[in-house]
């Protein structure tokens, strides 16, 4: 857990040449809620390396693509890459500052088909509060499983730009699931997670509903679930987590709304 811990989702590099803009409300969109500062050049990650994506190349994908997925927070990519593989008319985006983690599901994501490639996968050096202007109203469906640090604080507190951000990245009909592991919230509660409210549903429909809502987040399920009755989490700190019988994950669905004013 504590090696898991250690992949925080914020401190984005500035070392590449990238520039901020602002961005305004796309077409179509929940107005207010996509006006994001956004990154002016999309990097993925090729194999231990990274590179850059231009804007016509991603939105060729996202044509070709019956649905597009963002993993937020995806770590080392393992639910990502297994998503894409099991679903090749999909596009799926895995969204992470911290992008050698994903450096060796990239490698094995660039090989053929027949080897365990996959060319519908593409993983994106960025975090959700400040998201590549490619990526802006893009998803069909957000995940952000099992996340750490900067993620599972605003997730949890229902922080604006948290919020927002995974609204600035979703069409006006998408859907978000988020996965949390309880047990962090059992003594010996550690240093990062002290004083952040635990996922209860008293707690979700009274404090965070409100919160999500003003950000065009409607949450429409919440629900506590033993760990190896959870839905597939593939990430290596999550997948320890299904086999442990005492776990329970508290699982978070959302769809698009209008926000409130």
């Amino acid at each position: 857990m504590r090696e898991h811990a250690q992949r925080t989702p914020h401190g984005l590099a500035t070392g590449h040449g990238i520039r901020t803009e602002q961005t305004p409300t796309p077409k179509g969109a929940v107005h207010g809620a996509t006006k994001k500062k956004v990154l002016a050049v999309m990097q993925i990650v090729q194999g231990k390396k990274l590179g850059t994506m231009s804007e016509d190349e991603f939105r060729q994908l996202v044509l070709d693509s019956s649905r597009v997925i963002i993993d937020v927070g995806t770590g080392d990519a393992r639910t990502a890459y297994r998503t894409a593989r099991e679903n090749p008319g999909w596009l799926v985006v895995g969204l992470d500052p911290a992008w050698q983690r994903m450096s060796q599901t990239s490698v094995r994501s660039r090989r053929k088909a027949v080897k365990g490639g996959a060319s519908n996968l593409i993983l994106v050096n960025a975090s959700i509060e400040m998201p590549p202007q490619e990526l802006i109203s893009v998803a069909d469906e957000l995940l952000v499983l099992m996340p750490w640090g900067k993620l599972l604080h605003g997730l949890v507190r229902g922080d604006h730009d948290i919020w927002s951000g995974l609204r600035a990245v979703a069409k006006s009909n998408a859907t978000l699931t988020a996965t949390v592991g309880t047990s962090i919230w059992r003594e010996p509660v550690p240093r990062d997670i002290q004083g952040l409210p635990e996922l209860t549903r008293p707690y979700v429909e009274e404090v965070l509903a409100g919160r999500t809502s003003q950000c065009g987040w409607k949450i429409t399920r919440f629900q506590l679930v033993k760990g190896e009755e959870g839905a597939a989490v593939s990430s290596s700190w999550a997948r320890r987590l299904e086999s442990s019988s005492s776990e329970v994950l508290a699982h978070l669905a959302a769809v698009v709304t209008e926000p409130e004013q």
